[in-house]
């Protein structure tokens, strides 16, 4: 129970990554906000060793993001902070774009906990929407680093903080709305299939 409180307090805490970077340079220097935003990384990656095998993600997330951190450990100053985003966003879209290569896909492994036997026509549709969160993670990647070059520390911190996590709550609303309506409108082919004999035998034939 202990350990899944830490967890959970770890995960609230990196989710508030910008806002805890923002505040936190107003008490202490770049070089301590960078060790304990590193402990906490590190925290979290021993507290999930053992489901990292589903989170594919986690890891190569931690390093890359942790190695921005660094960059402000060394230098004493806020661009590594501000980087972070975007080497989270790298990794996540190297680690999707990589299953869509080497399936199955991230999505896909995901929907197979649900549905072990999963359709051939769910398959084609968990690689298209890998592809659309391939897109989403370039484009939040390059607004986060336009944020993090041109922007203020406070813009940076909204689009980062808040902004992008909206984006993400919309695009998985979108993507549910449109797996309802693509689960129906096969169940509603197989139906008509299955009330015209000759249409699926013409199917099987073709």
């Amino acid at each position: 129970m202990l350990k899944k409180t830490l967890t959970v307090l770890l995960g609230l805490c990196l989710l508030l990554y910008p806002f805890a970077v923002y505040l936190g340079l107003n008490y202490v220097s770049p070089f301590w906000l960078a060790l304990g935003l590193l402990a906490l990384l590190l925290s979290r990656l021993v507290m999930l060793r053992g489901v990292l095998n589903k989170m594919p993600w986690l890891l190569p997330a931690t390093t890359l993001g942790g190695l921005a951190i660094v960059t402000s450990l060394f230098t004493d100053s806020d661009i590594g902070f501000k980087l972070y985003p975007l080497m989270v966003n790298f990794a996540m879209l190297a680690v999707f774009a990589y299953s869509y290569f080497k399936p199955p896909t991230v999505i896909e492994t995901f929907a197979r906990l649900q549905d072990p036997n999963l359709p051939e026509h769910a398959v084609g549709y968990t690689r298209k929407v890998t592809l659309v969160w391939c897109g989403f993670f370039i484009i939040n990647a390059s607004i986060s680093l336009y944020t993090a070059l041109y922007c203020s520390f406070k813009v940076w911190t909204i689009y980062n903080g808040f902004i992008a996590y909206i984006l993400i709550g919309s695009l998985c609303a979108v993507e549910f709305v449109v797996r309802l309506f693509v689960q129906r409108q096969h169940a509603k082919n197989n139906a008509d299939n299955s009330d015209n004999p000759s249409i699926e035998t013409a199917n099987k034939e073709a």
